[in-house]
């Protein structure tokens, strides 16, 4: 049996990434409200993402901790994929990999640099 112990680290992913089926999906959320003017907008960043860089950044320090104690890339960049993913739902819409990069690599290079070594990533394009 030792010789599906490789396969261990991938089938957590898969099983990660695909935990929910259409059946277990939630309703759709309305649409937002594309009408507001940018100063109606409250809290919306200046870029017009749903979360600022400062938050991002402050989210994946608090991270770091848990990603390092996992001892493993692939269950590194599982945790941070369901997580992460998460987090972003719960704040508004989901940027894609590109967004996330350009706001850490503006707002906490150091940060952004460790949590994508400790996935084994160089980009959160690949998440």
């Amino acid at each position: 049996m030792s010789t599906f112990r490789p396969l261990a680290p991938a089938l957590c992913l898969m099983f990660a990434l695909t935990a929910c089926t259409e059946a277990d999906a939630p309703e759709p959320a309305a649409a937002p409200d594309t009408t507001r003017s940018p100063s109606a907008a409250g809290s919306t960043p200046a870029d017009g993402s749903a979360v600022s860089a400062k938050d991002v950044c402050a989210y994946l320090d608090g991270q770091v901790p848990t990603l390092k104690g996992i001892g493993s890339e692939t269950g590194a960049m599982a945790n941070l994929t369901v997580n992460l993913y998460s987090w972003y739902e719960k704040q508004g819409p989901v940027p894609n990999g590109r967004d996330i990069d350009d706001q850490t690599r503006k707002e906490c290079p150091a940060t952004r640099t460790e949590v994508l070594k400790l996935a084994g990533m160089e980009s959160f394009e690949r998440l």
